[in-house]
């Protein structure tokens, strides 16, 4: 098996990637394309043949050059910045299969807790004349098709990580103003080149130019059938964008009647559909969306799903419905923004929340709690002291400095509350030091549940009002 690679002022990542395939590796091409750093020197550290390609803004062009320098009966294509997750075992049962080429799947951190996934035939027979083709994006399926037809491509449990999306990584390369200018000179020559135009809405949206994305993407729907592999994605795009760009009109209205029309179980479709009629006040039309298909969506992390759920049935007062997904996305991750719609579902007079958001926060009450903190919200970070507390009472002693400061800093209260409140925490220290000497002391424990109580009741029922941040936003 030959490895190729083409690379520019890839230092910092190049030995990850080489490492994860040297093993299996008969013989590595790297294609150095102008590097000015020491990209060609890790190269050469890991064995690699290294050849030379002036670059002319063509990622086929350049592909291609290296495959010209493969000796071996299989070849692997490689980015520099992506590497081999796991291991290559099944590469001898792949060779051994009458297939032409086989697609791996390309997971990509998006540096938001998101992973894009996707997949794309790198790994194929060599001495075939197969080509690369797309002077950006580049891919080689269709010329493996028009050899030996689709059935030639399987798909294959390799799975390669991506690290070229996440945003540092995009800023450090300038891949932006690169690959608008490589798509735009295509375009030239071909102004109805459907995959261009999206290549082009996507740059135009990590740029936020969404009103710009939006027309790309339905200018690219407006010439396509259908039958492209790239069409749902394109949807995806136009929707997407039209988020973003606001003025949201009888076109745009339109685009997600007959995307649901042409795509009904499609989770991210329907995630967007939700998305939109949350916007627009339809909570209700929201969560049958959500709840139906869009739950599976991969646009956004687990919980932040969970808690679109719980802000969708708190709009509409259902407490109980609210409290469950706010509980579960606190489960997932740990978010200041469950904890206090949980606290507002608690001052419902709902029973067991406080239980609920105990269990949920698990060790990471005091991670909270700061977070409160910095946000300024005391009354927030108070109540997830308390029930902390409540809970177990050896958590007094990680949120004993802090719920002292939170009695003196809490704004709007009056002296006579937090005169009491310096009682009941008095109380509960006397309680504490008890305890430690007698463990099993029935009436301490009863005493220090109704101090904890009162004082949970004291900050509840001087709760402000919070003006949480909008997870329609978010999303966004």
């Amino acid at each position: 098996m030959t490895v190729c690679l083409i690379a520019k002022n890839e230092e910092h990542c190049l030995g990850a990637c080489l490492n994860s395939i040297k093993a299996w590796a008969d013989q590595i091409v790297v294609v150095d394309t102008g590097s000015t750093d020491n990209t060609v020197e890790v190269a050469s550290y890991y064995g690699a043949q290294v050849e030379y390609f002036s670059w002319e803004d063509d990622f086929a062009a350049a592909r291609n050059y290296s495959l010209q320098f493969a000796v071996g009966d299989w070849i692997l294509v490689l980015d520099a910045d992506e590497y081999i997750e796991g291991n290559l075992e099944m590469l001898s049962d792949l060779v051994a299969k009458d297939y032409e080429g086989y697609y791996l799947t390309i997971k990509s951190p998006l540096g938001i807790g998101v992973e894009s996934e996707d997949h794309v035939v790198r790994f194929f027979r060599n001495g075939r004349g197969y080509t690369f083709r797309g002077a950006i994006h580049e891919q080689i399926a269709s010329s493996i098709e028009e050899h030996k037809g689709k059935a030639a491509i399987g798909f294959s449990h390799i799975i390669v990580k991506h690290r070229g999306y996440v945003p540092e990584e995009i800023l450090r390369k300038q891949k932006g103003n690169r690959n608008s200018r490589i798509i735009k000179k295509q375009l030239e020559k071909r102004q109805e080149d459907t995959f261009m135009l999206y290549s082009l809405g996507i740059e135009l949206v990590q740029q936020a130019q969404y009103e710009e994305a939006y027309n790309a993407a339905m200018k690219a729907l407006h010439y396509m059938t259908g039958e492209e592999g790239y069409f749902r994605e394109v949807i995806l795009l136009a929707l997407m964008s039209s988020f973003k760009k606001g003025n949201y009109g009888e076109a745009e209205e339109e685009l997600f009647v007959k995307a649901l029309s042409m795509l009904p179980e499609d989770g991210d479709i329907a995630f967007l559909a939700g998305l939109r009629q949350a916007l627009l006040g339809d909570y209700h039309q929201a969560g049958e969306l959500f709840l139906k298909e869009g739950c599976n969506t991969v646009l956004v992390p687990a919980h932040l799903i969970h808690a679109i759920l719980g802000e969708l049935f708190f709009k509409q007062g259902l407490w109980s419905e609210a409290s469950g997904y706010f509980k579960r996305s606190l489960e997932k991750m740990p978010s200041l923004y469950s904890v206090v719609r949980l606290i507002e579902i608690m001052n419902q007079g709902q029973t067991d929340v406080d239980k609920a958001l105990a269990d949920a926060m698990d060790g990471h009450f005091i991670k909270l709690a700061q977070e409160a903190v910095q946000e300024e919200d005391y009354y927030a970070a108070a109540v997830i002291c308390l029930v902390a507390v409540a809970k177990d009472i050896q958590n007094f002693d990680q949120c004993d400095t802090l719920y002292q400061l939170l009695i003196k800093q809490a704004s709007g209260m009056p002296v006579s509350g937090k005169e009491y409140l310096n009682i009941l925490y008095q109380q509960i220290e006397i309680c504490k030091a008890v305890l430690a000497t007698d463990k099993k002391c029935l009436i301490v424990y009863g005493y220090l549940a109704k101090a904890v109580t009162k004082s949970l009741d004291m900050w509840l029922a001087l709760w402000p009002e919070h003006n949480v941040k909008n997870i329609w936003e978010c999303c966004l």
